[in-house]
């Protein structure tokens, strides 16, 4: 067997994991499941190492590097060729509630734990009735959904890691102890907008690549001008008046003659004059309560934790 002080004497110090593969879930009865795994140990300089029986501690973490081991399973592995195969909880039985969150399994021998740590796929997820019920949440951490499903449906089939956009706090999400953002922005009636790529075409004139993101844009019309007749002038047709003779002989009085009652002093014939002066126009609203395209609405969902 090769035990830790061999290990310790030998160049098996940078022993790498260079694959591991998580098969499917083996449970032995219902109180103790197990989950096959598939390692390659290699030495320092790449060659496999010697067959023969090595002590290795197997730890789960909930985080990629650092941190305190969740579960341990001490064990010896037979590698031949290089290849070894063992189930986990097979010493030290597995614990359900640990499977509620991403894990990552690393690999000690001796007084070294092998890098990177390897993330666990979706098939262990499935190794007790409970977890295999349970909705693995989709997408990842900060993702964004559309969805035609109101929030309690959209749960079932995507995961308890999802929030509606309404503007709630999440510090009790890995949103906020990883990335530091405490408060969701509320998306309500909101249309979005992509934010400005550095270089890009610029097309949001109020925003460039350097603004925060998820910040409300309030809403507003575009600078135009209306054109208008110039200085208001305009002219009025006025009929003139008749004398009382209409008998059409051609004599003085069927002609036009100037008259004062029509609102300005008539200088001649003819049927029209020119005025001006101040008057004003009425521009009629018209629309409804905002300005926007052809839409759709639609419940938007983001991923918390």
């Amino acid at each position: 067997m090769k035990n830790q002080s061999i290990l310790h004497n030998s160049t098996l110090l940078s022993i790498a994991l260079m694959a591991l593969a998580f098969l499917f879930a083996a449970p032995l009865h219902a109180q103790s499941p197990r989950i096959s795994v598939q390692g390659t140990l290699k030495s320092s300089s790449g060659a496999t190492v010697d067959d023969g029986n090595y002590d290795v501690v197997f730890n789960l973490y909930n985080q990629e590097t650092g941190g305190t081991a969740l579960w341990s399973d001490p064990a010896t592995v037979e590698v031949v060729g290089g290849v070894y195969n063992y189930y986990l909880g097979s010493n030290t039985p597995l614990v359900a509630a640990h499977f509620d969150s991403t894990l990552y399994l690393g690999v000690k021998i001796g007084n070294y734990e092998l890098v990177p740590r390897t993330e666990f796929s979706y098939a262990p997820y499935a190794f007790s009735v409970a977890v295999a019920q349970k909705v693995v949440c989709s997408g990842a951490v900060g993702d964004v959904k559309y969805s035609i499903l109101e929030p309690t449906k959209f749960a079932e089939v995507n995961g308890p890691c999802w929030v509606p956009m309404d503007g709630r706090p999440i510090t009790q999400y890995e949103l906020f102890k990883k990335h530091g953002i405490s408060t969701i922005p509320d998306a309500g009636g909101l249309f979005i907008r992509a934010q400005e790529f550095s270089g890009g075409a610029n097309h949001d004139p109020d925003r460039n690549s350097n603004s925060p993101i998820a910040t409300i844009q309030a809403d507003s019309l575009k600078s135009h001008a209306h054109t208008m007749s110039k200085d208001g002038k305009h002219s009025h047709k006025i009929t003139l008046g008749h004398d009382d003779d209409d008998s059409g002989d051609g004599g003085s009085e069927d002609d036009w003659t100037q008259k004062t009652n029509v609102g300005v002093d008539i200088t001649m014939h003819g049927g029209s004059v020119s005025m001006e002066g101040e008057h004003s126009h009425t521009i009629n609203a018209t629309g409804h309560l905002e300005t926007r395209p052809k839409n759709i609405n639609l419940w938007i969902y983001i991923r918390v934790d």
